[in-house]
């Protein structure tokens, strides 16, 4: 069945635990999907908006953490929830101007300093 609705539906959902952002964006480039990711844990929300698999812009609500630097916050989760809902974003300014693969690759790498810099 069709919707008939002005909303949006909400097409894909997970908990991070069984999927983490990482895999979830992974998918979203592969996909070339572009709409909306909302990143839910119970002290944060997230938001990242992409275009044909792209980030495009991310906010942490109530942060100053814009762009990158949520990006690489909301990829440390462990735990949380994820939806997706998929919309035309063609109008929407690229803010970030790094491919997905590249936004992962900087958060993996950061990720690797951190661990070798812990006691």
């Amino acid at each position: 069945m069709a919707s008939t609705g002005s909303s949006p539906e909400v097409g894909l959902r997970g908990r991070l635990e069984q999927f983490g952002l990482a895999a979830v964006l992974t998918f979203l480039d592969l996909e070339r999907r572009s709409g909306e990711l909302v990143v839910l844990t119970d002290d944060k929300v997230g938001r990242l908006w992409l275009r044909r698999g792209r980030v495009l812009r991310a906010r942490v609500e109530g942060s100053r953490r814009l762009n990158k630097s949520a990006i690489y916050d909301l990829l440390g989760l462990a735990r949380g929830r994820f939806s997706f809902t998929q919309m035309d974003l063609d109008g929407l300014a690229d803010e970030i101007g790094a491919s997905t693969t590249l936004l992962l690759m900087e958060a993996a790498r950061r990720a690797d300093e951190a661990a070798a810099a812990a006691p």
